[in-house]
């Protein structure tokens, strides 16, 4: 039977505090409780993606500024550094107007979710990571997303302005929305999750 590692353990209950913060839109924060309360039940069907990527080796100058940090913030980044070695990575391959090297200039660390440290189906959590200077292409999807952002970082919504939520801010994505994400002169860094 699979049993949960204490330190992703640990990471949710860092995560569902940060998803509960005022600074998120209201849509983001009934979203995230309906997550959690599904990732109180473990569950794993044992398959990890195993690729690393070339924008993997940015999590730590991403990392680095929270580290010290005692808030939630520096407590998410300390645990996704221990993480690290059994986060299943992914990227996006599509989409339209993302920078030219957008594919090598990001990842995605999925800790719940398919391919993930705990390979599921029924949902995601998990963080984008965007080298400097990268926008990350338009794209939609059914499932409805909330963002805790542990960087600067600019996000666009349909055909609205670009802006920053701020760090520990966060957005809500509509299901079928489309969105998309940029850097600036630093790494953007934001966790994110889904119910699928």
């Amino acid at each position: 039977m699979y049993q949960r590692h204490q330190n992703l353990e640990h990471f949710i209950r860092v995560a569902r505090n940060l998803f509960r913060a005022r600074a998120l839109p209201d849509a983001a924060r009934q979203l995230a409780v309906a997550v959690f309360e599904r990732l109180d039940q473990p569950s794993d069907d044992g398959k990890r993606n195993n690729e690393r990527y070339p924008a993997c080796d940015l999590l730590d100058s991403a990392l680095a500024p929270l580290l010290g940090d005692s808030s939630g913030l520096g407590e998410a980044a300390r645990t996704i550094k221990l993480l690290e070695p059994a986060i299943g990575w992914q990227r996006r391959t599509s989409g339209m107007y993302g920078s030219k090297d957008y594919i090598e200039n990001h990842v995605h660390g999925m800790i719940c979710g398919p391919g993930g440290m705990e390979s599921r189906y029924d949902v995601q959590l998990g963080f984008s990571l965007l080298a400097p200077a990268t926008r990350y292409p338009d794209h939609q999807h059914p499932p409805e997303e909330a963002y805790v952002l542990l960087s600067a970082g600019a996000f666009r919504q349909r055909d609205g302005d670009w802006f920053d939520p701020g760090l520990g801010g966060g957005l809500h994505n509509p299901r079928n929305a489309v969105h998309a994400m940029r850097s600036g002169t630093t790494p953007l860094l934001a966790l994110w999750c889904l119910l699928i």
